[in-house]
């Protein structure tokens, strides 16, 4: 297995959900075979790709909270090479019960361990809970979506804090690891793109240079539940993640030959 990768910020509508569909579709339009796991209770990934939550019996809480086999919960999509690991609004209540739990923030790190899959993509929940925490727990590169607006960073500095403190035993450089994702950029609100980008300076060589720009056929392929390569396969929203898709991709070979 190449990344497990975190989609992760605890701030609500940064576009976590719609980064992670079309991100793993992205990787497999590459050729490269990928996981989605959705660790959201309000399944946003699942319904996203076409599955409503009447339709499969076991969801990622029975790994979490009944350490069910994943292989059992791992669903096949329409999409060639993706597969997702589905949540379920029951995810909620589990959360809770591993509150009390002993090595609770390894569990999901214990269930992909040893999958066959070039790339497992996390969609976390907007908090930085016990489930998010087995995401930075779980993974080795972690994207932070971060839209272009004036409470966008509102909580950073808590994210930034909570990955030290989960990954405060691997001696890596951030740069390594963690990568900012300018979500919902339009080009005409000069104003605050600049503060945006003047808040996030401490952050710069954490940045991604591809921009998600605001286009109204992400939303339109979120209702249709596919990806927006399949709804619109022109627009910039799919032109952004395909250029997002390779620059990640070059930055992984440059990792490994660094």
């Amino acid at each position: 297995m190449k990344k497990i990768i975190a989609v992760i910020n605890q701030k609500g509508g940064v576009g976590k959900t719609t980064t992670s569909i079309n991100f793993s579709y992205g990787l497999t339009r590459e050729g490269h075979r990928v996981l989605l796991t959705d660790l959201d209770p309000q399944a946003h990934s699942t319904i996203g790709l076409g599955i409503e939550p009447e339709t499969y019996k076991y969801a990622v809480h029975d790994v979490m909270l009944n350490k069910s086999d994943i292989h059992e919960v791992i669903l096949k999509t329409s999409i060639n090479n993706l597969d997702l690991v589905p949540s379920h609004i029951r995810l909620e209540r589990a959360e809770q019960q591993l509150t009390p739990e002993m090595f609770r923030e390894t569990r999901l790190h214990k269930a992909l361990r040893g999958l066959d899959y070039d790339f497992v993509v996390i969609d976390c929940r907007p908090t930085l809970g016990t489930l998010t925490i087995n995401a930075l727990y779980a993974c080795n590169f972690i994207l932070v979506p971060c839209e272009m607006a004036r409470f966008a960073l509102d909580g950073f500095a808590d994210l930034m804090e909570t990955i030290e403190n989960v990954k405060d035993n691997e001696e890596i450089e951030k740069e390594k690891f963690i990568r900012i994702l300018l979500n919902k950029f339009d080009a005409r609100k000069s104003i605050t793109n600049e503060w945006v980008v003047e808040q996030l300076k401490p952050y710069k060589a954490l940045l991604f240079e591809t921009r998600i720009r605001q286009n109204e056929a992400l939303n339109q392929a979120h209702i249709a539940m596919e990806p927006v390569f399949t709804f619109k396969a022109n627009c910039p929203g799919a032109q952004d993640y395909e250029q997002l898709t390779k620059e990640f991709l070059n930055l992984c070979q440059q990792l490994e030959t660094s």
